[in-house]
């Protein structure tokens, strides 16, 4: 537990006062869960708390329920526990704004599908939700909090690469947007299996169940390594193996699974884009109105959409410039 200890040791370190405030991006997996532990054990005992520790999880509206659920019932957890030993623990989802959702985007303005080369979607759904959290921080406070990130060294080649170029020195790094907002990584230099042996310690510390938590991983990688937390209809990846491991648990979410694979078809479909004329030439443009009514028939069927989202189609449909006066689409 000594890597532990000196994690914990740093955490306290970085509040000397009351007057600091702390966020704790959460994703609802092992790492975050892991960091939020860490946070806990450095407060317990100590006499100087902050002032708010706010757990931030980012709902995209499209993440896949079983991940939901979990990151739920670990907020609600953490938020029990720190009212027990007087931390000040207070999650807080942040959801896109309506403009910036999945459905609207895609079916409303015709994005296709995201790939590798017009990623649309992480910036919308995940980031920009903490950022302007942040920024409602700032204004109220004048300066940003402390925060906190689990993010390691030890994931694949992909991730790695992005987070070294964000690293500034030490385990502080830059949050991309916000000038002046520094990110804390504690985990930095841990391995897989040290965030697990601490889970369980703190499992029995806690007197706490986590089953939940190590359910998750079981299912979607025969073990307790990896899970992909990203959304339910990421086309990033040609295969969701996470997904789909958690389809053939959970009978309910094959539907998710089949309409990401249509999804998939379609950005691969240049068929289905509308042509766009720009300094005298050609290009592929937003999705056709025809696959976007088919889409959002599916969708609702699926009851994956919500009113004001599909009212907001709807009405970026007739503001379209392609349709006709006499082409209005109405609910």
């Amino acid at each position: 537990m000594e890597k532990w200890h000196k994690v914990q040791n740093e955490i306290l370190n970085l509040t000397k006062d009351e007057m600091h405030n702390i966020v704790i991006t959460f994703s609802g997996g092992k790492d975050s869960t892991a960091l939020v532990f860490a946070v806990l054990n450095a407060f317990k005992d100590s006499k100087i708390k902050p002032e708010r520790i706010w757990i931030i999880y980012s709902n995209t509206l499209v993440d896949p329920p079983p991940l939901l659920n979990t990151a739920e019932k670990s907020l609600r957890l953490f938020q029990k526990l720190g009212k027990n030993e007087k931390i000040p623990i207070i999650p807080q989802i942040v959801v896109p704004s309506l403009k910036d959702r999945f459905w609207v985007l895609l079916i409303g303005k015709g994005y296709p599908p995201p790939s590798v080369k017009f990623r649309w979607c992480s910036e919308r759904l995940k980031i920009r939700p903490i950022r302007n959290f942040l920024r409602r921080i700032k204004e109220k406070r004048g300066h940003y909090p402390i925060i906190l990130t689990g993010v390691r060294l030890s994931e694949n080649d992909n991730r790695k690469r992005k987070l070294l170029t964000r690293l500034l020195n030490g385990k502080w790094m830059k949050f991309e947007g916000l000038p002046g907002a520094l990110v804390y990584a504690p985990l930095l230099e841990l391995k897989t299996e040290e965030i697990w042996d601490y889970i369980k310690y703190n499992e029995k510390r806690w007197e706490v169940d986590l089953n939940y938590l190590r359910k998750l991983y079981s299912i979607t990688s025969n073990g307790v390594n990896t899970f992909r937390t990203g959304c339910w209809v990421c086309t990033l990846v040609r295969r969701d193996r996470s997904l789909e491991k958690l389809a053939r648990e959970e009978k309910n979410l094959q539907q998710l699974l089949e309409l990401r694979e249509f999804l998939i078809k379609i950005r691969d479909n240049k068929n289905l884009r509308m042509t766009v004329s720009k300094n005298g030439k050609v290009y592929k443009g937003p999705l056709n109105l025809e696959v976007r009514q088919l889409l959002l028939r599916k969708i609702k069927k699926m009851q994956v959409i919500s009113k004001e989202e599909e009212k907001l189609i709807y009405k970026l449909w007739n503001e379209f410039q392609t349709i006709s006066k006499g082409d209005r689409v109405s609910l």
